[in-house]
């Protein structure tokens, strides 16, 4: 075993310490195998491990249908129709979400892409420095106003968090200014249907009716997670170091 597994079977996750967790995680699912980054959409479940090795699994993913797909991604972000993610060097590409067809290179370097935007796909660049594409997205890019190290699209909004763990909103299509959400978070998920979802610095979940804008309240959620991404129906997480979770939305 000379290299770390990351997307593994059971037992093998079990002998390198990735093993079901008890306890600190009431209310979600545990899958098997271990990742860093993890997306979802209403069919799939795509997420890149430590060796930056991409991987899908057809929902509802048991952890026994990972399926390894060519390529190197350091972070993906899956949409109904298309994953898209960036590699080591900031490059940027993107497929079709059912894994056919070739990963296309889209023009541009980000170290962060988000592709649940309605219409619109987001990301930001080694310099926070903020960018926006309208779908399907070519490669022109459209630089907006701020600064953010972590981006994620919704259907009215988008959300981001700044180097200093501010919470930031604006319109989805670029309009408008950025208004500030009360809190600190490291990490931002906005692709759910009614609520998003974020990581606190500490890796406390918490959780906010949307739009969450002007005084709205988090709440905070069972559990300590590095980074999630949700779907209509459901919360994938990262718990440290690479376990993976699923939790049913609603309350």
């Amino acid at each position: 075993m000379g290299k770390l597994l990351l997307v593994c079977p059971l037992l093998t996750c079990l002998l390198l310490g990735l093993s079901l967790s008890e306890g600190h995680m009431e209310g979600w699912e545990q899958i098997p195998g271990g990742l860093k980054h993890v997306t979802a959409s209403v069919n799939y479940v795509w997420g890149v491990n430590l060796n930056d090795d991409i991987f899908r699994c057809s929902r509802p993913c048991t952890g026994s249908n990972w399926v390894h797909v060519p390529g190197k991604l350091k972070q993906i972000d899956a949409n109904d129709y298309e994953v898209w993610g960036v590699n080591s060097g900031d490059s940027i590409f993107k497929r079709a979400v059912d894994g056919s067809g070739d990963w296309v290179q889209v023009a541009g370097g980000l170290k962060h892409v988000s592709a649940s935007g309605n219409g619109w796909i987001w990301g930001v660049n080694s310099g926070d420095n903020i960018y926006k594409c309208k779908k399907p997205c070519s490669g022109s890019w459209i630089q907006v106003p701020g600064g953010l190290m972590q981006i994620d699209g919704g259907y009215t909004y988008v959300y981001g968090v700044s180097s200093d763990n501010l919470i930031w909103a604006r319109n989805v299509d670029g309009s408008g200014d950025w208004r500030q959400i009360p809190g600190t978070l490291k990490h931002i998920t906005a692709s759910g249907d009614d609520e998003v979802f974020g990581v606190a610095p500490n890796n406390d979940i918490y959780r906010c009716k949307k739009p969450c804008i002007g005084g709205s309240q988090w709440e905070k959620m069972d559990g300590k997670v590095a980074q999630c991404d949700a779907t209509i129906d459901g919360l994938f997480a990262i718990e440290p170091p690479y376990n993976i979770w699923r939790r049913r939305l609603g309350y």
